[in-house]
């Protein structure tokens, strides 16, 4: 049989008041206070770290209704690119998401990763439904592929062919208020047009100078 405790049950109680003799639930306790206590400091520290960290994204722009200074805050985003977007929005203009964007100002990836976060696309209206088609160069695409791309009436098809015989378009913008297009025309044109090279032929005549001409040589 195991022998007991040489204490009696009051005795102990008296020395355990008295701190004599230690409590083992109070032991068992306070091995268990400084691992809740550091919890507690840990989440004190992180919640005094969040109110002094300052917000990343505390700016954004609203691409379709963005003013010109707004733009200016994005990295990379040159004098060239503001005037191309206010033209668009003037325009009545608007931009779906980021591809869009991507697209329209053939931004680099590092460029379009900086902007993202800052960037709202809201709609003022309804979006159209683009189709995915190859790219076509405005300013060197032959007829019939701009008949099956774009499926203009000959009228608006023919204005473009005199366009662009002046002078190659320069961007979505020129090419609105050239050819006087709705917004939603030029909406419907985004990521399935580009304006590269002009017209092989359209230099103009002459171009290549010529020397004078040698008098004859004389007779010997």
């Amino acid at each position: 049989m195991a022998r007991g405790h040489w204490l009696d049950p009051l005795a102990r109680q008296i020395l355990r008041a008295t701190e004599q003799l230690a409590n083992p639930r109070r032991i068992l306790f306070q091995k268990q206070v400084p691992k809740s206590h550091e919890i507690e400091k840990e989440l004190h520290a992180l919640k005094q770290k969040q109110k002094t960290t300052p917000l990343i994204n505390r700016w954004t722009v609203d691409v379709n209704r963005a003013k010109p200074e707004e733009w200016r805050k994005l990295t990379g985003c040159s004098d060239d690119m503001v005037d191309l977007l206010i033209r668009l929005q003037k325009g009545g203009v608007q931009l779906s998401g980021m591809d869009d964007l991507v697209q329209l100002l053939e931004l680099p990836k590092e460029i379009a990763d900086k902007w993202s976060p800052h960037l709202i696309f809201r709609w003022y209206g309804t979006a159209p439904e683009l189709e995915s088609n190859a790219s076509v160069n405005l300013n060197s695409a032959s007829l019939s592929i701009l008949k099956k791309t774009l499926k203009w009436p000959e009228w608006r098809l023919e204005r473009l062919t005199q366009e662009r015989k002046k002078r190659g378009f320069d961007n979505l913008a020129d090419f609105q208020e050239r050819m006087i297009l709705p917004a939603s025309v030029i909406e419907s044109l985004i990521g399935k047009v580009h304006f590269g090279s002009k017209l092989k032929g359209s230099k103009l005549k002459g171009s290549k100078l010529k020397g004078p001409k040698l008098p004859p040589k004389p007779k010997q």
